[in-house]
């Protein structure tokens, strides 16, 4: 029966083939009859866009591949530098667009390492294919939170030293929060409303202005697809913005009068952490439903000047 199945396949498609083929060939011959076609176009065409779609990127990323390993194998780096690989920075307002390589530089700063940063990162070598990543003497770390680990085993630094169990397990809790709930907020006013988009795309110049406009639209499209399976791209703008208002509650109610979470006399991760994602909220130049939230709540905005004059100077952290 199967072998029936196929048979039948093949023929139907076969007179398809046939079918279309004819006034190709037709035409062809009676403009060329010195050279008549012994092959299908449109099999050739079918081949031709199988190959540019499937086997060429195969190919490329191969090669790609191949590169890379032998410029991994190039000592042409400077001995135990740290070279981060972010998005780049936004204007005058943000070392990067994303909280995350705002996060892992500013952890970076705060561990006092030195280190460079990649102007143009290479998404191939990037293990997930995500940034921030790091190299450093020819090894590749991703997952910002993995190399804050490591940042901490290397140096033997433990900026959380002074907290206790239930302080830590806080801790952790609103790390989740901020990298697991409100930082789909953030894209989405970023990605998918009016204004936030407008913004968004100017800060991905170094990308060809040709293709642009095609890259831009399927990063938000993807992006739409994944807030919408995460759930957050389900609500509403009201329930979204009730949702985002318990987060920055949340947060606010954490940190009290405090100069830093916990009470502490110098900063922990989790304020590193806090910075990195209010910042990227409240820095942005125009005004939205979300950043009106957290200038509400006075101290995240101290708290965000605070951080941000210890660690980037260089950025103009006064603003109102």
């Amino acid at each position: 029966m199967e072998k029936e199945q196929i048979q039948h396949f093949v023929k139907r498609l076969t007179e398809t083939i046939d079918l279309y083929d004819k006034p190709i060939k037709e035409k062809w011959t009676s403009t060329f009859p010195k050279y008549p076609l012994t092959f299908s176009p449109i099999l050739c065409i079918a081949g031709f866009l199988f190959a540019y779609i499937v086997i060429v990127p195969i190919i490329r990323k191969f090669i790609c591949n191949i590169k890379n390993s032998l410029r991994l194998g190039r000592k042409n780096y400077e001995e135990d530098m740290i070279y981060l690989h972010k998005y780049g920075n936004v204007d005058q307002y943000l070392p990067s667009l994303s909280p995350f390589c705002l996060k892992l530089e500013a952890y970076l700063r705060f561990a006092s390492l030195k280190y460079t940063v990649v102007s143009k990162p290479n998404f191939n070598l990037a293990p997930k294919g995500k940034l921030p990543f790091i190299e450093r003497n020819g090894e590749i770390l991703d997952d910002s939170s993995f190399i804050i680990n490591w940042i901490n085993d290397q140096i033997e630094f433990d900026p959380d030293s002074a907290l206790v169990s239930d302080e830590k397990a806080i801790a952790l809790a609103t790390k989740r929060l901020l990298e697991d709930h409100l930082y789909f907020i953030i894209m989405k006013q970023r990605w998918l409303t009016k204004d936030g988009y407008n913004f968004t795309k100017t800060c991905f110049k170094d990308i060809p202005c040709l293709v642009r406009p095609c890259v831009l639209r399927k990063i938000r499209k993807n992006i739409k697809k994944t807030l919408y399976l995460q759930g957050i791209g389900r609500f509403s703008d009201e329930e979204l913005y009730e949702i985002a208002n318990e987060d920055i509650k949340c947060l606010s109610n954490l940190l009290g009068e405090s100069e830093y979470v916990f009470g502490t006399q110098e900063p922990t991760s989790l304020d590193i952490y806090i910075f990195s994602f209010i910042a990227s909220i409240i820095q942005l130049p125009y005004d939205y439903p979300l950043k009106t939230l957290v200038l509400n709540k006075r101290n995240l905005v101290n708290h965000c000047k605070r951080i941000g004059h210890l660690y980037f100077q260089e950025y103009d952290w006064d603003f109102e």
